[in-house]
């Protein structure tokens, strides 16, 4: 597979013009970093946008030079007023984008089923793939629900954009379109994302939906990792296959090591450390002291990430980390039994996302916020998950919840 962006970049920065253009550094910072500076930089863009649309079996990709947020705002622009259905693990993403484009959302809770939330006015369902944790969803049942309804699938796939590698990408299972994170499983840059796309008639509404939300001024350094991303997925299985065996052999490991392991997606490890006597924040600590730095903790656990390059030495690396921690007597954070809770409360809608977050609004103290209406979306980062989002009603059990997170303040609408 050619690498259109990136021969155009070398061979731009080997011409020896004299930039008289943007970036205002001249070359001097990066030669690669450009702007469009002749329609054949744009023409390469399409090009290699066909390459990953051949790779992913897409009718159509479009890059994203800022991450799956955007394609996921893009992915839900052509319902724009009108109503979906969505899982309540979706990111925050989700809820910016609804507020912008007035999407109504109604709440897939845990426990429920799609079709208990599919109405006559369901537009379309949307699902988070895998989330933080390494769950994964049940795309190929969700996509015939969406095949007996005839709305279409749309899933937020920023941490599974690997699986193109085992077959089992949403778009092969059933999507309409799909919102990948090049930068967070493969070997691209920071904000390097995918919109996959299956049905062509929401191809030219979140074309658009790029442009409305997108830069301008597209970062050719983050489109030529994108670029070179799809030369990697080409011609590099094998690259891919060392990753997934080394992570699945370091899994095992852990728990033979005594360490309780949650079932996760193939390039993620969720470690329950509480079983080991720590909470997150210190077994992270204790980690960093060997120089592995994960990618998040929790009161009850820390998230370590891998990637299509991983190698076997990186993960022993990491095994011999965990193995000169030291086993203490378990510990139960406070925080486990309200989130638990929560995961049963269902917070009441009065005011859609969009009316609440515009409407007149105020700070006040957690403490004096109950039965007030919330304005601001609510997250614990990461994972970036509403607890609670604008126009919902701040029960006494959201408000216990909030306060075990750290929050002490909170927006709330005030007519």
């Amino acid at each position: 597979m050619g690498t259109p962006i990136h021969d155009f970049l070398q061979s731009y920065a080997a011409s020896g013009v004299e930039r008289c253009h943007m970036p205002g550094h001249g070359g001097l910072s990066n030669p690669l970093d450009i702007t469009e500076v002749s329609a054949e930089a744009i023409d390469v863009i399409r090009e290699s946008e066909r390459n990953a649309a051949r790779l992913f079996k897409a009718k159509r990709t479009l890059f994203s030079v800022s991450g799956a947020t955007l394609a996921v705002f893009a992915m839900i622009s052509p319902f724009a007023g009108r109503r979906i259905t969505a899982y309540r693990n979706a990111h925050r993403s989700l809820c910016d984008a609804a507020i912008l484009l007035d999407i109504g959302i109604d709440w897939i809770h845990t426990g429920e089923t799609p079709e208990s939330r599919i109405n006559c006015e369901t537009a379309a369902i949307f699902a988070t793939n895998i989330d933080y944790y390494g769950n994964m969803a049940d795309i190929p049942a969700i996509a015939e629900v969406c095949r007996r309804h005839k709305i279409p699938l749309l899933t937020d796939n920023a941490h599974g954009a690997y699986l193109i590698f085992n077959d089992t990408h949403p778009i092969q299972l059933g999507a309409a379109m799909s919102a990948d994170s090049a930068h967070k499983t493969l070997p691209a840059l920071t904000g390097a994302a995918y919109l996959h796309i299956a049905d062509l008639s929401y191809a030219a509404q979140a074309e658009s939906g790029i442009a409305l939300f997108g830069s301008t001024s597209p970062s050719y350094l983050i489109l030529d990792s994108l670029d070179l991303c799809n030369l990697h997925i080409s011609e590099q299985k094998s690259s891919a296959v060392e990753a997934f065996e080394a992570v699945k052999e370091l899994k095992n490991r852990l728990s033979e090591a005594g360490y309780s392991l949650r079932q996760t997606d193939r390039l993620r490890i969720t470690v329950e450390v509480n079983d080991y006597g720590y909470y997150g924040d210190d077994f992270a600590s204790a980690l960093q002291k060997f120089g592995i730095v994960c990618e998040m903790f929790s009161p009850q656990h820390v998230i370590l990430m891998f990637s299509t390059v991983t190698k076997k030495e990186n993960t022993q690396r990491v095994f011999e980390a965990f193995r000169c921690i030291k086993k203490r007597p378990s510990v139960i954070p406070a925080i486990t039994e309200s989130l638990a809770i929560f995961k049963t409360v269902r917070p009441k809608s009065v005011m859609s996302l969009r009316e609440a977050f515009f409407s007149p609004k105020k700070t006040i103290p957690l403490s004096e916020a109950a039965e007030k209406i919330c304005a601001g979306i609510c997250v614990t980062n990461p994972p970036c998950v509403p607890l609670i989002i604008p126009g919902e009603v701040i029960s006494s059990e959201v408000i216990n919840v909030l306060n075990d997170t750290g929050m002490r303040k909170i927006e709330v609408v005030t007519s």
